[in-house]
């Protein structure tokens, strides 16, 4: 039938006047039409009559199949075994029931007076104080590590001054427990801060730290090491610390713009104390030497952990050997300069780690060691492993002592840039300035003595 319908349309087409005339330009598709049109319909008419037909077979031919299967199962059949008839269907699975456990659980469960009411006797107020006190005290800081929150005329003004220069310090991006006492001068009178400097975005994702990261933060602030230096002379500021991000966007590394910046302070605070806390631009002695002979009192550079931890710590691209040559290489390059390190307790290392890492700095020629409790920032960072004790931060300011380090600051909330560690280097400063004017005095006078001998004798 469909092969006669599909063949109307081509006999209407041939047997139409329009197109059997002589002038037609269709008149070679009609020639086609009239050569091939029926032996396609007749083709497609045994096509359709065929597959219609194998069709109708496999139907009868499966369902056939599925009848005699399933009279199968469901007859009885028996069969003989010593004389014995054993009915098949006996050995039959159970027909699959519809599961109503989960209803009849729910429906037998436990009801709301369950939950509200206790087998036990109710605790009196003493036993609930000293319940909520025992809980309070696990979700809370050791007493050793709490601080008072930092206020004050000397924090808002520092504060304030910030804001107006677009300036940033570590003290809040990294926020430190000791912004405080460092801002205010504490008990030593010695008022200092930290000052970030080459902006507020690091290129690496250490996971301590609470500084913004990005592959590409901004460009370099050109005015930023007059900015800085003028803040500082307004301060009067005794000892100040110059830190950075890393800055791995740059071809420097931003070596260039840390020593201009300690330029400038020197031309507008030439009685300052500055140290300078640098990434490890990649162990580039070309990077390290331009601010080791900046002008800088202090040159430190962070270990962070010890060797063990560095990569679970610390981003891929920093590594303990790497912070250890810049260190060395600080030394060699300019000898009387104070080098610094520091060290995170507290993520998982062991004593012998730390005693081998406090070693190794020594050998590197590192001066000043400090060592302080890490202190998660946020839930997204790296979880604190234990709080060490103060006693424990004891016996490592005696071990650091024993080891020969001239300065060794160990405590619960120091860091890299702690307030006491900077006036006890302050006062090592100040001597060794004392005693290197004696030495020219006494040269001068040296030198004027042999003059006047040679005139006399003249």
């Amino acid at each position: 039938m469909l092969a006669l319908f599909a063949a109307r349309p081509a006999r209407r087409l041939l047997g139409s006047r329009s197109f059997t005339t002589a002038h037609s330009p269709r008149r070679e598709n009609i020639g086609i039409l009239k050569a091939y049109g029926k032996p396609v319909a007749t083709i497609f008419l045994w096509s359709a009559l065929t597959y219609m037909s194998l069709q109708a077979v496999w139907n009868t031919l499966y369902f056939d199949e599925i009848k005699l299967e399933t009279e199968a199962k469901t007859a009885p059949t028996s069969r003989r075994f010593l004389a014995t008839e054993i009915d098949a269907t006996a050995e039959a699975k159970p027909e699959k029931r519809v599961r109503k456990d989960f209803t009849q659980r729910l429906n037998n469960g436990p009801g709301f007076g369950d939950f509200v009411s206790s087998p036990s006797a109710p605790l009196t107020p003493a036993q609930a104080m000293e319940k909520a006190q025992s809980k309070a005290a696990k979700a809370r800081l050791p007493r050793w590590l709490k601080t008072d929150i930092p206020v004050g005329k000397e924090v808002s003004r520092i504060r304030k001054t910030l804001r107006e220069l677009n300036l940033h310090t570590v003290c809040e991006e990294a926020r430190c427990p000791n912004m405080g006492e460092c801002w205010g001068g504490g008990k030593h009178g010695t008022a200092t801060a930290t000052i970030m400097i080459m902006g507020d975005t690091c290129t690496r994702g250490c996971r301590f730290c609470s500084v913004k990261t990005s592959k590409t933060p901004g460009a370099l602030d050109a005015s930023e090491p007059q900015n800085v230096a003028r803040a500082l002379a307004a301060w009067g500021l005794d000892y100040v610390v110059l830190t950075s991000v890393d800055r791995d966007d740059l071809p420097d590394f931003g070596s260039a713009h840390f020593a201009e910046t300690v330029r400038s302070i020197r031309e507008q605070a030439p009685q300052m104390m500055i140290e300078c806390l640098t990434p490890d631009f990649l162990g580039r002695p070309d990077l390290i030497e331009p601010v080791a002979q900046s002008g800088l009192d202090v040159y430190a550079h962070n270990i962070e952990t010890v060797e063990g931890l560095q990569r679970s710590v610390r981003d891929h691209r920093a590594n303990y050997k790497q912070s250890m040559f810049v260190l060395e290489h600080v030394k060699r390059t300019k000898p009387t300069l104070l080098t610094k390190s520091s060290i995170m307790l507290g993520v998982g290392e062991t004593d012998a780690e730390v005693m081998q890492t406090m070693r190794d700095l020594r050998t590197a020629g590192v001066d000043i060691v400090t060592l302080g409790q890490y202190m998660r920032p946020t839930k997204r960072h790296m979880k604190v492993h234990e709080y060490v004790t103060p006693e424990k931060f004891a016996h490592w300011e005696k071990v650091g002592n024993e080891l020969g380090f001239i300065y060794t600051a160990s405590g619960p909330l120091v860091r890299s840039s702690y307030k006491a560690g900077e006036f006890f280097i302050s006062e090592i400063l100040r001597k060794r300035a004392s005693a290197s004017s004696m030495r020219n005095v006494a040269a001068s006078v040296a030198e004027g003595r042999s003059k006047s001998d040679s005139t006399i004798q003249a």
